[in-house]
This record gives C-alpha cells, structure tokens and sequence, in this order.
C-alpha cells in the first residue's frame, strides 16, 4: 500500500465517522420534545439538515473506503 492510498482510506474513515454521528445528532434532534439539543437551537427545517449532511458524509466516506 502505498501513502495516497493509506490517506484515502485515513479520510475516508474520518468522514465515515462524522457522517456517523451527524446521523445520531439527527435522530436525538428528532426525537426531541424541545427545540434545544445539547444547547443548540434546531427546530423545523433545521432538522433534516444534519441528517442530510449525515447521509452524504456516510456514503462518500464508505465509498472512499471500498474504492482503495
């Protein structure tokens, strides 16, 4: 293995792992009664934005992976 495909690997775990927990941030913000979760305001539309970002972070970062 050479050291382009170690980074790509390295980045795609990194962005596998936030896609991660930007999913988990979006599942607690939808399962919240209030409009704070762990101090921020998200409420609305404000929602579906992590689990979007989430999903995109997730699938580019497994791919990455697979892909090298």
């Amino acid at each position: 293995m050479n050291d382009g495909t170690k980074f790509k690997r390295m980045l795609g775990g990194i962005l596998a792992g936030m896609g991660l927990l930007l999913l988990l941030f979006a599942c607690v913000a939808f399962m919240s009664t209030n409009d704070t979760v762990m101090g921020l305001a998200v409420k609305g539309a404000r929602k579906i934005a992590p689990a979007v970002l989430g999903i995109i972070l997730l699938v580019s970062g497994v791919s990455m992976v697979n892909r090298t």
